[in-house]
């Protein structure tokens, strides 16, 4: 690599479009973000990452760097062959289908390389954060869905159709009846931050704890994850305990993943994790009670360390895993 090369990347979310350059250290040389405006439907936001994607190479001219490849992570599964979107987009309406690659290569006359975003999110914390080292990583992102991707030999693993690493709709309950997506008692039907509130609110039917009375301004309809961690951060008990059961219903779901696939690194993002409040430490004492023993010998289970830049961090490395 030469030295003034650089990694161009987008990271396309469902409420903001973050977009970088990186230096071979993982320096973040710039970064911008635009919000994502999905109610618009599928071909504005096309357009707008088209734009983006212009604007990005246009700063990288002006300051002299080499760009040798766009990346782009994106919700969804994709077929990193070509960079079509192939699984459905909950928070963007009609993205499924959307030839982000081909439109991009067309528009840019350079090459393009296309993958999930939480994909895109382990490549960078391997190469440069909280797996940085490691060879084989599970990376696991909770917050409005549960995202999930798996790293083999230093390689995300796509599966046989692109559509490795959905560790979300794994099902931990056989009786579960009800259903948001994929598989019906899911590790995404209990531990997503949806499910997470109604079970709060399930919990507060009877009435307001004085912790929740307080920040939701008595009306439970204000209730969000953040509001969550808020009581929790006043000793509300109820937060407590759904923050709990939260951390066994993924630990008890990724124990199954460890066993599988004996990695070095588990790595948690996501809004969930961010709030703090014990529930990683929660998440890797469920799995190392539950794991094998030679499985979680060597284990390490920490936070994501990258934040909100490891999304278009690693898409910038998707040109190199073509190699």
């Amino acid at each position: 690599m030469s030295d003034n090369h650089v990694y161009a990347g987008i990271d396309i979310g469902g409420t903001s479009v973050k977009f970088g350059l990186t230096d071979k250290s993982g320096k973040v040389l710039f970064r911008d973000q635009r919000p994502t405006q999905s109610e618009k439907g599928a071909k504005p936001l096309m357009h707008m990452v088209t734009n983006i994607a212009e604007r990005l190479l246009l700063s990288a001219a002006e300051e002299d760097y080499e760009v040798r490849w766009l990346g782009v992570g994106t919700p969804g599964a994709v077929d990193f062959r070509t960079g079509r979107v192939i699984g459905p987009s909950p928070n963007i309406p009609g993205w499924q289908g959307m030839e982000i690659g081909e439109t991009l290569r067309d528009r840019l006359n350079m090459p393009v390389w296309v993958d999930n975003d939480v994909h895109a999110m382990a490549l960078a914390e391997m190469r440069f954060g909280a797996a940085h080292g490691a060879r084989s990583v599970i990376c696991v992102t909770v917050g409005t869905g549960i995202g999930g991707a798996v790293i083999i030999d230093g390689k995300v693993w796509h599966g046989a159709t692109c559509a490795a690493g959905e560790l979300g709709h794994m099902g931990i309950d056989v009786d579960a009846e009800e259903i948001h997506s994929g598989v019906p008692g899911s590790i995404e039907t209990y531990c997503a931050s949806r499910a997470i509130t109604e079970r709060v609110k399930q919990r507060l039917k009877g009435g307001l704890t004085p912790a929740f009375e307080e920040v939701l301004n008595g009306d439970p309809e204000n209730l969000t994850i953040r509001k969550l961690f808020a009581a929790l951060k006043k000793g509300d008990e109820v937060a407590r305990e759904v923050l709990d059961e939260t951390a066994h219903y993924l630990g008890y779901g990724l124990a199954g993943v460890v066993n599988l696939l004996n990695p070095e690194v588990v790595v948690l993002g996501g809004g969930v994790v961010d709030g703090g409040g014990g529930f990683l430490e929660g998440v890797a004492a469920v799995i190392r009670k539950i794991a094998f023993d030679s499985a979680v010998e060597r284990l390490r289970i920490v936070k994501a360390s990258l934040g909100n830049d490891a999304g278009f961090i690693g898409a910038g490395l998707l040109g190199e895993e073509a190699l």
